[in-house]
């Protein structure tokens, strides 16, 4: 089995890239689809200096069919220890040694790059999570589980008389009237990037990954510009919801929506953060609700909110819960480490 790079200009071989994944994603979950070709071309063809995407192909031979891909993610900012990956195989040709091949080279290409280790997530609907490959697969090839999780799906339209039950909870908060939240579709207004950056460090400290050596981001206007730039590539629109310090003027929390123009009815839910010094407010519950508000005027047509929470996130499943959303998959965070 040969692995090989795919080539960014290649349009044709891009949009193998895409059929193969698109396969894979859609016998695991049906009609919730997963990267369009527009995203694939914005991924291979991204060009940055906090980050760096690679497409891996597998199959006999570089000039025959692919038969599965691979997708790196390489921070170069910071993190510089793992990449992140993800493996797909062409469901009908699984069990031949093409998932096996890809993660191989992927070691060989970040242990070359100086990377310790891959991690990747893996998330599968509940009703096949206990018999599904990569709970064998993974240990095989070196990778230990090292946290647990679960995707929610909220299907919407959401019931009217649970939100405004939640609506009277943060109206009735400890010091509600010291906030005000605000929305609007990205990007964030120049004015407010300072405060992004700020709300983007907290979280990338205090989410949960599974990856003991994870270090905490460094943000600033232009590792800003440069994901924005790279959404604009692939055409999704964004919506956002935060929170207002009346008394100082800071955006204290912040949550996001993504719109997947290939996947018209469903959502994804991005990162929703709470600064440190402003938690026990309910400030969390009130950004989600005005996006949630907000989505539904921005994109009626859209018909469930996927998201995923770790296991030991217990505040944010507690908010999902309360806005109704349910446990659809389960997950694990894998890490292989490649070296001491």
């Amino acid at each position: 089995m040969e692995v090989w790079r795919v080539d960014p200009a290649d349009q044709a071989a891009l949009a193998e890239w895409h059929a193969v994944l698109s396969a894979s994603d859609e016998e695991l979950w049906p009609g919730l689809g997963g990267y369009t070709r527009r995203d694939v071309t914005a991924l291979a063809r991204f060009e940055g200096s906090t980050r760096r995407f690679e497409l891996l192909a597998a199959g006999p031979e570089p000039s025959g069919p692919m038969l599965g891909v691979g997708l790196m993610e390489l921070p170069e900012r910071d993190n510089r220890h793992a990449a992140e990956i993800t493996v797909a195989v062409h469901p009908e040709h699984r069990r031949r040694g093409v998932a096996t091949a890809i993660v191989e080279g992927m070691g060989a290409m970040a242990a070359d790059d100086g990377r310790r280790a891959l991690n990747g997530i893996v998330d599968v609907p509940v009703a096949v999570a206990a018999s599904h490959a990569s709970r064998h697969f993974a240990p095989r090839l070196g990778f230990e589980a090292t946290m647990a999780g679960n995707s929610r799906h909220l299907h919407l339209p959401a019931d009217r008389v649970r939100l405004d039950e939640l609506r009277r909870v943060v109206a009735t908060a400890r010091d509600a009237g010291d906030y005000r939240t605000v929305t609007f579709e990205a990007p964030w207004p120049v004015e407010l990037v300072d405060d992004q950056c700020e709300l983007l460090r907290v979280m990338s400290r205090d989410e949960p990954a599974g990856d003991g050596e994870r270090e905490e981001e460094v943000w600033d206007a232009g590792r800003v510009a440069e994901h924005e730039a790279l959404r604009a590539a692939r055409g999704t629109p964004k919506l956002v919801a935060v929170a207002e310090h009346l008394p100082t003027r800071r955006l204290v929390a912040a949550s996001e929506l993504l719109l997947t123009p290939g996947v018209p009815h469903r959502a994804c839910q991005l990162e929703t953060v709470v600064h440190p010094e402003h938690r026990g407010h309910r400030l969390g519950l009130a950004v989600k609700l005005a996006n949630l508000d907000f989505l539904a005027r921005r994109a009626p047509e859209v018909r469930v909110v996927t998201t995923g929470n770790a296991a030991v996130n217990a505040p944010m499943i507690a908010i999902n819960d309360l806005l109704g959303f349910e446990v659809a998959g389960v997950g694990s965070f894998w890490q292989k480490r490649l070296r001491p």
